[in-house]
């Protein structure tokens, strides 16, 4: 084989291999998915002080969306999955604006979800005082609920624990 055909197959691989990685940009990068974490988008789950009256804390939920899924809004519900030892309105109230579903207007990614602590006098610490805010439904069928990729129930979910 000469010098001139090793440099043309040398120049087709090389293109070649960057047209395919165009078609994996616009897999991997124009997946939707939703995220919900605290407020510093890292973390998935938060210690509630029983003592603690009137305490706000604040989740952050993202849409990560390209232009072509965020033309209209988007519309995603949680749910709330609430310990036995924990009562909405005597233990937390989240607040009415953040009620499910979150509407995300076009070129909004985050949203919050406040939630309102209360003090428990009669707190019960062997009972399940935790607090879970899921991702369940999004207005975009393709949406993946929390990160893509192998782990996709990783950030599905935020989890109060209240001590």
């Amino acid at each position: 084989m000469g010098k001139t055909t090793s440099t043309i197959i040398a120049i087709l691989s090389c293109i070649c291999f960057v047209c395919s990685c165009g078609k994996h940009e616009d897999i991997l990068f124009d997946t939707p998915f939703v995220t919900v974490t605290g407020a510093d988008k890292i973390s998935t789950g938060m210690v509630v002080d029983k003592d603690g009256n009137n305490l706000l804390t604040e989740l952050c939920v993202s849409i990560n969306v390209s232009k072509n899924y965020n033309s209209e809004a988007v519309e995603i519900e949680y749910e709330l999955i609430v310990g036995d030892g924990l009562k909405e309105g005597a233990d937390f109230k989240v607040q009415s604006s953040c009620a499910s579903p979150v509407t995300f207007k076009t070129g909004t990614y985050d949203m919050p979800i406040r939630i309102l602590w209360y003090r428990t006098p009669s707190f019960d610490a062997s009972k399940d005082n935790t607090l879970t805010v899921k991702l369940t439904k999004s207005s975009i069928p393709e949406m993946v609920i929390g990160s893509p990729g192998l782990e996709r129930t990783k950030k599905d979910r935020f989890v109060f624990t209240k001590q």
